[in-house]
């Protein structure tokens, strides 16, 4: 972690289609998303829930993230999303500049108080290792390679 660094987990639900880019010489895959958190409030003078607060932050999954979050989710999911927070300035269509906070996803979860996720466990035999790298490594490469089968292609446009 870097110093001055804002890590941050935010619970919501996806908001908007899942956008999906490849960038850099190699080609990584970005995706990126709108994500919303609403509170929920209890009006003691009502009797009933309503909302509260809203917030929305950007959030942009790389790599072997990114290979899960496309295949995992879509619009509306409950998840949990961990990550560095940062301010992305933007122009708007009038000019005027405007921000908006992003998060870069280290870890994405599915938010299992609104929803059921099966899981889905790599084959352990479905990657042949050298000797070479250690228990974890060769846990990383099983899983690359199930993410890779599973995964959809995505052009380089």
């Amino acid at each position: 972690m870097a110093l001055g660094e804002t890590t941050v987990t935010v619970v919501g639900f996806v908001d908007s289609e899942l956008e999906v880019k490849r960038v850099g010489d190699e080609g990584h895959e970005v995706v990126t998303f709108l994500l919303r958190s609403i509170e929920r409030r209890f009006d003691k003078e009502k009797r009933e829930w309503g909302d509260g607060r809203h917030l929305a932050v950007r959030v942009k999954c790389r790599r072997r993230l990114a290979l899960a979050a496309r295949s995992a989710l879509q619009e509306a999911d409950p998840v949990l999303v961990t990550g560095r927070m940062s301010t992305r300035v933007h122009a708007e269509e009038r000019g005027q500049p405007r921000s908006l906070p992003e998060v870069e996803a280290s870890a994405i979860g599915l938010n299992l108080m609104f929803c059921v996720a099966p899981i889905r466990r790599p084959k352990q035999a479905s990657v042949s290792v050298s000797p070479g790298p250690g228990k974890w490594q060769r846990r990383a490469l099983v899983e690359r390679e199930a993410l890779m089968s599973t995964a959809e292609p995505v052009s380089a446009a």
